[in-house]
């Protein structure tokens, strides 16, 4: 039988946060593959108990930071972020992406494998549940999401949390070009070399496993007709969750909040970590 990569990872404990203990990590392979990251972990018991596991992604200004903006109380929940890699800028102008769209989709097909090292390194711990690994991603993480969740059916659950298809009109909802039709066909443009990374391409491949949606229903960065591409595009099981909110930000802490308890109650991986979530909150809901 031939063997998957080895994989190795060197962590360094960070602190606390609360009842969950934080390490900064560079997990890598045999393969070549490496990548940095940050883990939370319920602290006590030992490594005696097995908890799910969540690999969270959010977009490339925060890249593993995302954890810092997770409540004070998420549950029984170990969570790992990763971090993209440096060839792709924090911010992406449309001549940038028009200029360096070469580099940019080399950079772009390293993302799915490292989320699946990510896995890879979760279901080794000693201290995770190997039949419960979901990964949440949020808006600029969705269509690497989908893809390597597509790929890599470890992932049992899918979040998806403000996030949409048809790149092209997310682009384009997000130019400030004017006239109008020019910053139509200025996405256009930009993201015909990304075609690959469409997620209305690979959603429907995640079945028979659950997908969760999570949107802002005032969400100017998301168009509705984009969310709804993905979410038809996807099979059953199936779920889109309409909040009456924007887009999401980060340092919105009871924005944040509602997305995590929305998020994680509907997917039936983290089904107990609900109860235990709402057991243990405090009544802030950050520190």
């Amino acid at each position: 039988m031939q063997r998957g990569p080895q994989v190795s990872a060197e962590t360094t404990f960070t602190g606390m946060r609360g009842r969950y203990a934080a390490y900064r990590i560079r997990i890598s392979n045999d393969k070549g593959l490496s990548v940095t990251g940050r883990l939370l972990r319920p602290a006590g018991g030992g490594f005696t108990r097995r908890f799910p596991a969540v690999l969270l992604e959010n977009g490339r200004e925060l890249n593993s930071r995302a954890v810092d903006f997770l409540p004070a109380e998420f549950g029984d929940v170990v969570v790992l972020s990763l971090d993209y890699p440096d060839e792709l800028p924090y911010e992406l102008s449309i001549r940038e992406i028009l200029l360096q769209s070469d580099r940019l989709r080399r950079a772009s097909r390293r993302i799915a494998p490292m989320f699946s090292l990510g896995a890879d390194y979760l279901l080794a711990r000693d201290d995770v549940d190997d039949s419960r690994l979901v990964i949440v991603a949020s808006s600029f993480a969705v269509p690497f999401a989908v893809n390597a969740a597509a790929l890599d059916r470890r992932f049992v659950n899918v979040g998806l949390v403000y996030g949409a298809g048809n790149m092209a009109e997310v682009l384009g909802a997000n130019l400030t070009i004017r006239p109008l039709w020019l910053r139509r066909a200025a996405a256009w443009v930009a993201m015909r070399p990304f075609a690959e990374f469409a997620p209305e391409r690979n959603v429907g491949r995640i079945a028979p496993r659950p997908v969760v949606m999570v949107n802002g229903i005032d969400d100017p960065q998301m168009p509705r007709s984009a969310v709804v591409a993905l979410y038809d595009a996807a099979r059953p099981p199936k779920t889109l969750i309409w909040l009456r909110t924007g887009h999401l930000m980060p340092d919105d802490s009871a924005l944040v909040r509602t997305l995590v308890d929305t998020t994680l109650a509907l997917l039936p991986a983290l089904k107990d970590v609900a109860a235990t979530r709402h057991r243990l909150a405090p009544s802030s809901a950050r520190q």
